[in-house]
C-alpha cells in the first residue's frame, strides 16, 4: 500500500474520531451545566393518582415476592393501586406465588419475543378497564421498591410531568466486580444523564424498569414496542410525540445485577442489538419531528442514544488510526499520541465519570471501591459489544438467572 493512499485512509479515520468525540463531548456538556442547576422539587400533592402496577414475569416463583410485598408495604394509599403481575406463559408456581402475595395476575399463554410483548398484551387488558386508573407503573420480578416511590411518582404526574423513572440501584452492588460495575453504570445513568438532562428540561432515559406514566399518553393505540429495548424504544418514541422522560430521585429501587462475564456479554449484547434496532427504525421519524418541530429536547434525545455508540467507535477508528499512523512511517510517539486520545476518552473521562456518579449517588447500595476504580474495564466491553453486534445480532431473548436478595435462584 503506497503512502498516498495510506494518507487517504489516514485523514478521514482521524475526522471520524474527532466526530466521535464531538458526540461524546454534547453530553459531558450537558452533564457539566446540568449539575449547575438546581433540580425541581415536586411539592406534595393532594389528589392521589391511581396505579396501575405492571410486574412481568416469567418463571420467577422464586423472587416474584419481592416487589409484590415491597409495593403492598408502600405508604400510598391502598386503595388508589392495584399490583397486576404479568405471568409470561410461565410453567412454574409464579402465579400462585403472585395470588399468595397480594397481586393480581393475569395468564399469558400466547408465546411472547420479549418484554415488549408482554406490556403490549397486558396493556391492552388494561385499556379494557381504562376508567379504574390514571397512571401505569412497570417493574421486573426481581425489584425491591421502597415505601415512597407511589408517593413521589404521584407527586410528580401530578406537576406536570407525564413520564417519569426513578432512581434504579443494585440490590447486589456488593456481590462481586461485575454486579459492582453495573451499580456504577446505574449511578451514570441517574446522576449524570437522567438527573442533569431533567434538570435542564430534556429528556432523560427509561432505564428497563421502576417508571411510570399517565395512562392517557398512550391515547387508544396502547403499547407497541418492537426492539430488544423497549424501555429505549418508548422513550424515543415519547420524544418524538413531544414528550419527555422525566427523572424523580426520590422514587427508587432496587434490582439484581448479573455476576459473571457469560451473563454481563449476553445482556449487553441485548442492549446493543436493540439500540441498532431503534437507531434504524427511528433514525428518519427523528429527522422528519426535527424538521417540523426543531428543538434542543429533541435533538440531544437522539444524541444522548449515540453517546454510547460513539465511544465504541471512537475505540474503533482510534485503533485504526494507530495502525495507519505506523504504516505511514510516522513512527511510534505519534501513534501512541492517537491512541493516548482514546485512553483519555475511555478510561480518563470515564473513570472519573464513575468515581464522581457513585460521590453524588444515594449512600444505600453502594459497590466497593474496587468496582468503581475498574470500571473503565466495564465502559470497554460495553463499547465493545455495540460494535460486535453489528456483524453478530443477538437474534433472541434469553434469561439472566439470578438469587435473589435471600439467595435462591431465580431469572429474569
Amino acid at each position: 500500500m503506497t503512502e498516498d493512499v495510506l494518507f487517504c485512509i489516514r485523514t478521514p479515520l482521524d475526522f471520524l474520531c474527532i466526530g466521535a468525540g464531538v458526540v461524546f463531548l454534547w453530553s459531558t456538556l450537558i452533564l457539566f451545566v446540568g449539575l449547575l442547576i438546581r433540580p425541581r422539587i415536586h411539592p406534595g400533592a393532594d389528589r392521589k393518582l391511581r396505579f396501575a402496577i405492571l410486574i412481568c414475569a416469567r418463571n420467577e416463583e422464586r423472587v416474584i415476592r419481592l416487589p409484590v410485598k415491597s409495593i403492598l408495604m408502600s405508604s400510598y394509599p391502598r386503595d388508589r393501586y392495584e399490583v397486576i403481575v404479568l405471568a409470561d406463559n410461565c410453567t412454574d408456581g409464579t402465579a400462585q406465588k403472585a395470588r399468595a402475595a397480594g397481586a393480581t395476575v393475569w395468564e399469558k399463554t400466547i408465546p411472547s419475543s420479549g418484554k415488549g410483548d408482554v406490556l403490549e398484551w397486558g396493556i391492552g387488558k388494561l385499556l379494557e378497564r381504562r376508567g379504574d386508573f390514571d397512571a401505569v407503573a412497570v417493574f421486573d420480578a426481581d425489584n425491591i421498591v421502597s415505601a415512597r416511590w407511589l408517593d413521589a411518582m404521584n407527586d410528580a404526574l401530578n406537576d406536570g410531568e407525564v413520564l417519569v423513572t426513578g432512581r434504579r440501584m443494585s440490590s447486589n452492588a456488593t456481590a462481586n466486580v461485575i454486579s459492582g460495575w453495573y451499580t456504577v453504570y446505574w449511578d451514570l445513568m441517574n446522576e449524570l444523564s437522567n438527573r442533569t438532562r431533567t434538570n435542564l428540561g430534556l429528556s432523560g432515559k427509561l432505564t428497563g424498569t421502576g417508571f411510570a406514566f399517565l395512562f392517557d399518553i398512550l391515547g387508544d393505540r396502547g403499547w407497541h414496542t418492537h426492539t430488544m429495548v423497549e424501555d429505549v424504544e418508548f422513550s424515543i418514541q415519547s420524544n418524538i410525540a413531544g414528550r419527555r422522560v422525566a427523572y424523580v430521585k426520590d422514587a427508587e429501587y432496587a434490582d439484581e445485577q448479573p455476576v459473571t462475564v457469560l451473563h454481563m456479554w449476553r445482556q449487553l449484547c441485548r442492549w446493543a442489538t436493540g439500540c441498532w434496532q431503534v437507531v434504524r427504525r427511528y433514525f428518519w421519524q427523528w429527522i422528519v419531528a426535527m424538521c417540523r418541530r426543531p428543538s434542543v429536547r429533541l435533538f440531544d434525545s437522539f444524541f444522548a442514544l449515540l453517546t454510547g455508540m460513539s465511544v465504541s467507535f471512537f475505540m474503533f477508528f482510534g485503533l485504526a488510526a494507530v495502525f495507519v499512523h505506523l504504516a505511514v512511517g510516522e513512527g511510534v510517539l505519534a501513534a501512541l499520541r492517537v491512541f493516548g486520545s482514546f485512553l483519555f476518552f475511555v478510561v480518563g473521562v470515564g473513570g472519573i465519570a464513575g468515581v464522581f456518579a457513585v460521590l453524588l449517588s444515594s449512600r444505600k447500595r453502594r459497590p466497593r471501591w474496587w468496582a468503581v476504580l475498574t470500571f473503565p474495564v466495564f465502559s470497554i466491553i460495553l463499547a465493545s459489544t455495540v460494535l460486535w453486534t453489528l456483524v453478530r445480532p443477538t437474534r433472541k431473548w434469553k434469561p439472566i438467572p439470578h438469587k435473589g436478595v435471600e439467595g435462591r435462584g431465580g431469572a429474569s
